[in-house]
């Protein structure tokens, strides 16, 4: 993880949200309500809600399921199933949506307009489901959503739907393939209903998702907490052609957009799984707790810090490692104590350790290592501040 989320004002914060409220599991069960959101396409949601619940105003968090973009339902993707509980359980209002599916030999064609085609008919729907719920806040109020804390995301494809929703902010920043794509199925806004209103958010939730170009992440844009393995070939890690290079499409994962984050000054919040492929959390419950707790404390910053604002997390930096090609020793210096160092090589193994250091500032002895690309991961004294990963080169 390049940038750490950090829980500075959380005694403040107190003040603005309930006491444990969105980030403990204080209600003990959920009701689950299926509806249409897209008449047009007879598109599904599952929508949970915390049992018992008075607030009048919730935060709301919608999620796309994996199955690259040909299979999979809001009922298969245990990722999302799980997420969408146990945030329930903490105070938000969840969704699990459909969206239009595409079939294999479209997807992996060698004629990329098809599977362009299928990404922005999926990105169409994404947009009319957080329509819904804005056309509900402003109508019938059923569901008590506070507006202004909508957060969009996904798991794998349904990442990449959800990227796609959050960072293409116009018509004029879309290349013309996806333009063209666009205007054939309704326009930047989409044909599949709930025409009107609003598609903004707050944040992205993505896992294991990725961008057709990494210049789509621009100054100004919305924060974003992100997972992905360095070994992912489904999403590519970095740009390159996904499903095992099959699909004739472009898209940039995690290794190339935390670049572009941080280019852009961009609040996000990343785990790197140095050594794993795709969405390693879908059958590791320990990697799937790790996601849990990060995208947790995120978006309870969001929601409820007055420190984290949008407009000022930005300026926020936790870990410098510096040089950067290293070759003899390599600096740390951080914004609080650190509790370990590991190293890792490009293949996952761990090749040097420092346990115990408790200090903002330790020197790495890098002479030993080989020349290479390595992967530096740093564990905080603080249990709430999550581990960080930060590339490095050793020359």
């Amino acid at each position: 993880m390049l940038v750490c989320l950090l829980m500075t004002g959380i005694a403040s914060a107190n003040a603005q949200c309930p006491a444990g409220r969105y980030l403990t599991e204080i209600f003990s069960s959920v009701t689950l309500d299926s509806v249409t959101y897209s008449t047009p396409y007879s598109l599904k949601m599952d929508i949970y809600q915390p049992s018992g619940d008075a607030l009048a105003a919730r935060p709301l968090i919608i999620l796309a399921h994996e199955g690259t973009f040909v299979s999979g339902t809001r009922e298969s993707d245990v990722t999302v199933d799980s997420l969408c509980q146990r945030f329930a359980r903490r105070g938000y209002v969840t969704a699990s949506i459909d969206y239009r599916l595409s079939t294999l030999p479209n997807m992996t064609s060698s004629d990329s307009t098809l599977a362009i085609d299928e990404v922005i008919q999926a990105v169409s729907d994404g947009k009319a489901a957080v329509r819904y719920f804005v056309q509900d806040a402003a109508t019938a109020n059923t569901y008590k959503i506070d507006t202004n804390n909508i957060f969009i995301g996904g798991n794998s494809a349904g990442a990449v739907l959800y990227m796609h929703v959050g960072y293409l902010d116009s018509l004029g920043e879309c290349p013309s393939y996806i333009a063209t794509a666009m205007a054939a199925n309704g326009g930047f806004e989409g044909n599949s209903g709930n025409p009107g209103y609003t598609t903004k958010s707050k944040a992205i939730i993505n896992l294991a998702g990725a961008l057709n170009e990494v210049s789509f992440v621009g100054p100004g844009d919305k924060p974003s907490v992100n997972a992905q393995g360095t070994d992912d070939v489904v999403v590519p890690y970095d740009c390159g052609y996904p499903l095992f290079g099959a699909a004739h499409i472009t898209l940039c994962g995690l290794g190339s957009l935390e670049p572009a984050y941080d280019a852009n000054d961009i609040y996000h919040v990343s785990h790197i799984f140095v050594g794993a492929s795709h969405v390693p959390w879908d059958t590791d419950p320990a990697e799937f707790n790790t996601v849990d707790s990060m995208v947790t404390v995120f978006l309870y910053n969001l929601v409820c810090t007055g420190v984290l604002s949008v407009n000022t997390m930005s300026a926020i930096t936790d870990l410098s490692l510096f040089p950067n090609p290293a070759s003899e020793v390599l600096h740390m210096k951080a914004s609080e104590p650190v509790k370990s160092i590991s190293v890792y090589d490009e293949l996952g193994r761990m090749v040097l350790q420092a346990p115990d250091i408790n200090s903002e500032n330790y020197e790495v002895n890098t002479s030993l290592l080989s020349k290479g690309v390595y992967f530096i991961k740093i564990s905080f004294a603080n249990e709430y501040n999550a581990p960080l990963v930060k590339r490095v080169v050793i020359e």
